[in-house]
């Protein structure tokens, strides 16, 4: 039997069958696969994006105890299955963001931002991720933390403007946070990406709720 290592330094493709190691995430996106699996992507300070399959995760309340959720935010223990494939024991959520998940407004805004790093973000790019981990940390926590949706709003532009500028998109770092900034920033990922943004399209209704605050 291997013996598990805490080690998130290992990049995934280092990585051993039956060797484990564990990573601070973020989850991206999940998708239902099979019968009780989820598929994740998440998003890791020195692994990059990674696609990972949590055998079960729609069953097991003690591997999973959020059931891998979007936003969630925690410790991902890893391991290579015998298909090769990059699975995920266990994830344990150190925060779970409950304004985001109570608020559609925030829940809208925290949505854009993971469908946003999700797209832009390249599998295994490692070298690029600290920051943009922290960057989405951070601002995730600032939604959920916001008081008004002008804070909301603020923190996601901030977020989406780091991630064009880390990314090498564009530069946007003289540009004053507003609506059409903002919207100019999705324009820029969407022609980036040659996808549209799913989430942008209930953006309107918290631009004018904004406005007039």
């Amino acid at each position: 039997m291997s013996t598990p290592q805490n080690d998130s330094q290992i990049p995934p493709e280092h990585l051993k069958r039956g060797q484990e190691t564990t990573t601070p995430a973020i989850v991206l996106r999940v998708t239902p696969f099979r019968e009780s699996d989820l598929i994740g992507h998440l998003l890791t300070p020195t692994m990059g994006k990674i696609s990972v399959i949590a055998r079960h995760a729609r069953g097991s309340r003690k591997r999973f105890p959020s059931s891998l959720d979007l936003f969630d935010r925690g410790a991902a223990r890893l391991t290579v299955e015998k298909s090769g494939a990059l699975g995920v024991k266990e994830f344990s959520p150190s925060h779970s963001l409950v304004r985001i998940r109570h608020d559609l407004d925030k829940l809208t805004l925290a949505s854009l931002l993971c469908e946003a790093f999700d797209l832009v973000v390249p599998e295994h790019a490692g070298h690029t991720s600290p920051h943009l981990f922290e960057i989405l940390d951070l601002s995730l926590n600032a939604i959920d933390e916001a008081h008004d949706v002008r804070g909301s709003l603020r923190a996601a532009f901030i977020a989406l403007a780091s991630l064009t500028q880390d990314s090498g998109i564009a530069d946007v770092s003289s540009a004053t946070p507003g609506s059409r900034a903002l919207a100019s920033l999705l324009d820029t990922i969407e022609r980036f990406c040659e996808r549209r943004l799913m989430t942008r399209s209930s953006l309107g209704p918290i631009i004018k709720r904004a406005a007039g605050e």
